[in-house]
């Protein structure tokens, strides 16, 4: 018995002396509900490459995020605005077997303007997080249906990156 109150003891003073020691360095946790905004206007997404519906994906991904996030993603009536413009879209050779590429990654950057009132709030640039890579082997159906799903989740992931800038930004 009492061993087992000890260690319950050590566990919650390990837990309190971290918690300490993290926000004496200024971590603070962030949500939604620190928002001066409760919905989001989505205007329409510009695609300035060459890649077909890329506009679609990102204006689904957003909005799903939004969502995710505890903001409505509602029409012009809407507290603030986001306009998005996709500016580069490449494909990157990784891997190649005899001269034929096998994997790709996908290279995706877009630059966000957030209107709230009469403030403008822009984050240039803004890609994946992490590499998105797709196999290009069989079919080409299948290789399409690859590279769709990679631009897919590449526009969920920059969408993931603008929600959280945002929500960084109001915290502070």
């Amino acid at each position: 018995m009492y061993g087992k109150l000890c260690i319950v003891f050590y566990f919650v003073l390990l837990t309190s002396y971290f918690s300490l020691l993290m926000s004496s360095c200024g971590y603070h946790m962030v949500g939604s509900r620190l928002l001066s905004f409760n919905s989001i206007h989505i205007k329409h997404v510009s695609n300035m490459t060459y890649e077909p519906r890329l506009e679609e994906k990102l204006h689904t991904a957003l909005s799903e995020e939004f969502v995710t996030q505890g903001i409505k993603a509602g029409g012009v009536s809407s507290d603030v605005a986001l306009e998005a413009v996709i500016t580069r879209f490449e494909l990157g050779a990784i891997g190649t077997i005899d001269a034929s590429v096998r994997e790709q990654e996908i290279i995706m950057f877009v630059d966000v303007r957030i209107i709230d009132n009469e403030d403008v709030i822009e984050f240039r640039s803004i890609g994946s997080p992490i590499k998105i890579t797709f196999e290009t082997t069989g079919t080409v159906l299948q290789a399409v249906d690859q590279r769709d799903r990679a631009s897919n989740k590449a526009s969920r992931e920059i969408a993931r990156d603008i929600v959280s800038r945002i929500i960084i930004h109001y915290a502070k």
